[in-house]
C-alpha cells in the first residue's frame, strides 16, 4: 500500500481522508499517515489520523522517498503556493472516488482530487492539481487548466474552455462552448451564458460581472 500524506486538516481535509477511505473499500491502496497544516489550532486526532505537524515536514516524512501526498485545500493559491515550495516532490497523488465515471479518451493531471458522483466525458483534459467535488460533471471535448476548482453539483458542458486557478462554486451550469478565464470566480447558482474574462467574478442567472 501507498503512505498517503494529506496537506490541509481543514474541512476539506476531512472530506479526503474519507475520499481515500472509499478507494480502499474499493481496492486497498492507502495507509494514511497523517494531515500536515500550518495552522496551530490544526492539532491531535481528526477523524481518526493524527496531525503530523507543518506542511514544511513533508521533505522530512520522505526521507526515504516512499510518501506520496495529495494538497486538500480549495483556494488555488494555496495549492500553488505548496506545489512551487516542494518543486522537487514528484510525488503527488490523483485521488478519484470509485463512483466518478471517467472516459477512456480524457485525460486527467497530477495531483486532482475528484470527489463522489462525478462525471468526465470523452475527449476532455483536465489539468494539474485540480479539485473536482461532490457531483461535478464535465462535458466532453473541454479543456481545465491547471489548479481549477469546481465546487459540488456544477455542471460543465461540452467544448467549454476553463483556465488556470478558476473557480466555479456550488450549482454553476456553463453552457456548451464557453470561455472562463484565468483565475475568473463563478458564483453559486451561476448560468453562464457569455465568456467569462479572466480575473473577473461572476453572478446570477444569467451570470453578469460583478464588483465588490
Amino acid at each position: 500500500m501507498k503512505k498517503i500524506v494529506i496537506i490541509g486538516a481543514g474541512d476539506f481535509g476531512k472530506e479526503t481522508a474519507w475520499l481515500i477511505e472509499e478507494i480502499n473499500k474499493e481496492s486497498p491502496t492507502y495507509e494514511i499517515v497523517g494531515f500536515l497544516d500550518d495552522d496551530s489550532e490544526k492539532k491531535g486526532i481528526i477523524n481518526g489520523y493524527a496531525v503530523l505537524g507543518e506542511v514544511g515536514k513533508l521533505m522530512t516524512l520522505n526521507k526515504s522517498g516512499n510518501i506520496c501526498a495529495v494538497i486538500a485545500m480549495q483556494n488555488a493559491a494555496n495549492r500553488q503556493r505548496i506545489v512551487k515550495k516542494f518543486a522537487d516532490f514528484k510525488s503527488w497523488e490523483t485521488l478519484i472516488h470509485p463512483s466518478v465515471n471517467v472516459s477512456a479518451a480524457s485525460e486527467i493531471g497530477k495531483g486532482c482530487i475528484i470527489c463522489a458522483g462525478g462525471n468526465i466525458s470523452c475527449n476532455t483534459k483536465i489539468g494539474d492539481f485540480c479539485l473536482l467535488n461532490i457531483s461535478v460533471a464535465i462535458g466532453h471535448d473541454c479543456t481545465v487548466g491547471n489548479y481549477v476548482s469546481v465546487m459540488s453539483g456544477s455542471c460543465v458542458s461540452g467544448h467549454v474552455l476553463i483556465g488556470d486557478s478558476a473557480y466555479l462554486a456550488t450549482n454553476c451550469t456553463i453552457v456548451p462552448g464557453m470561455k472562463i478565464g484565468e483565475r475568473a470566480v463563478v458564483g453559486a447558482g451561476s448560468v453562464v451564458l457569455r465568456n467569462v474574462k479572466a480575473g473577473t467574478t461572476v453572478f446570477g442567472v444569467p451570470a453578469r460581472v460583478v464588483q465588490f
